[in-house]
């Protein structure tokens, strides 16, 4: 039986962990280290549901071509919505921003006092690294905001309410660099995100027997100036890249989506989107993936199976029952993915 904190002694615990998580962090293996050990300790609080054993990977290869998609089938993951913590605070405790479960005063009364973030600093940014209960994979963590702001960041305004794309691309590329072996990505309103009113990130520690994702296996288009970005080829969703140091892959990222991104022929209040970045090995260099998207082209089954991150990655979560009905009689295979991708994928010119 895991031991819950008591909510007096809640941010005593909050400061010691965090004391802990940051030697690792500066005296081991960097932000990836102490993110392993939050998660070692959220899972003995009992604050992490799914420990990924049920589990289920498939990979759908193409016939002739060197390509793949991967689905997993995962049964808790269909719980999300249910939530693992209570609703209403106890007496003296305070309700803030209508529950919101990444407001760090909160989370100190809903899941009484058994999760504990650590608190990360950015170039433009403070948060809060929170353990996933129901994780997509190894080590994955929530970096919420620690300011209440919301999760939209607009393409085509500067009349911006929370985070500026700049200031997303910056942490994105930063965080990215300096967890390695971890993928991050950015899901946009309508475009995958659960959680609109507060603004976070999200990554995942890549799996050992199979680390790369489909997306890094496709060929792209080369730069023609070394400004403009490189476009997918012979993928079910339109993605762009840029690829090279934290400073040069933000600025030229950021100067093509305020030039181009009319161009797409999304409205104005219907576009949002996707960003993925990853890092080489040592962290010297980044890779940052843009997709845009179509709020009103949020699914890849009609009205079910949201299209974030990790789909956009080429790796199809399927949770329900019809989902799960899907694998268990063999209707899936690589060509399902492909059109089931495409059904999200909105139209851009190279």
């Amino acid at each position: 039986m895991h031991q819950r904190i008591g909510l007096l002694d809640y941010d005593l615990s909050w400061t010691s962990l965090n004391s802990k998580l940051r030697s690792s962090e500066d005296l081991s293996g960097g932000l990836s280290d102490a993110l392993i050990e939050l998660e070692n300790h959220q899972r003995e609080s009992g604050f992490i549901v799914d420990d990924l054993r049920e589990i289920q990977r498939f990979v759908f290869s193409h016939p002739t071509k060197d390509y793949s998609f991967r689905v997993q089938l995962n049964p808790k993951r269909a719980r999300r919505h249910d939530g693992t913590g209570i609703l209403q605070p106890p007496r003296n405790e305070t309700y803030l921003n209508d529950g919101c479960f990444l407001c760090r005063k909160n989370i100190k009364w809903q899941q009484e006092g058994r999760q504990i973030g650590f608190e990360i600093k950015t170039q433009s940014g403070d948060y809060n690294a929170l353990m996933n209960p129901f994780p997509l994979m190894p080590n994955h963590v929530v970096l919420a905001s620690r300011e209440h702001i919301p999760q939209e960041v607009e393409l085509l305004s500067d009349d911006q309410h929370g985070k500026r794309l700049e200031e997303l691309l910056e942490d994105l590329c930063e965080l990215a660099c300096r967890l390695p072996k971890h993928v991050g990505f950015y899901n946009g309103v309508g475009a995958g995100a659960s959680i609109a009113s507060h603004f976070h990130l999200q990554f995942f520690r890549r799996l050992a027997d199979i680390p790369n994702f489909p997306i890094e296996e496709r060929s792209f288009t080369s730069s023609k100036d070394g400004r403009c970005p490189e476009f997918i080829l012979d993928y079910p969703i339109r993605v762009l890249r840029w690829r090279g140091s934290i400073s040069e892959v933000v600025s030229k990222a950021f100067l093509w989506i305020t030039q181009s991104i009319k161009e797409i022929g999304i409205s104005k209040h219907r576009l949002t989107s996707n960003f993925i970045a990853t890092s080489s090995e040592l962290g010297e260099n980044v890779t940052l993936y843009f997709i845009p998207r179509d709020k009103e082209n949020q699914f890849w089954n009609g009205g079910k199976g949201i299209v974030g991150g990790l789909e956009i990655l080429g790796e199809l979560v399927m949770a329900s029952k019809d989902e799960r009905t899907l694998i268990n009689k063999g209707k899936i295979d690589y060509f399902f993915i492909n059109y089931a991708l495409s059904n999200i994928s909105t139209q851009l010119s190279n």
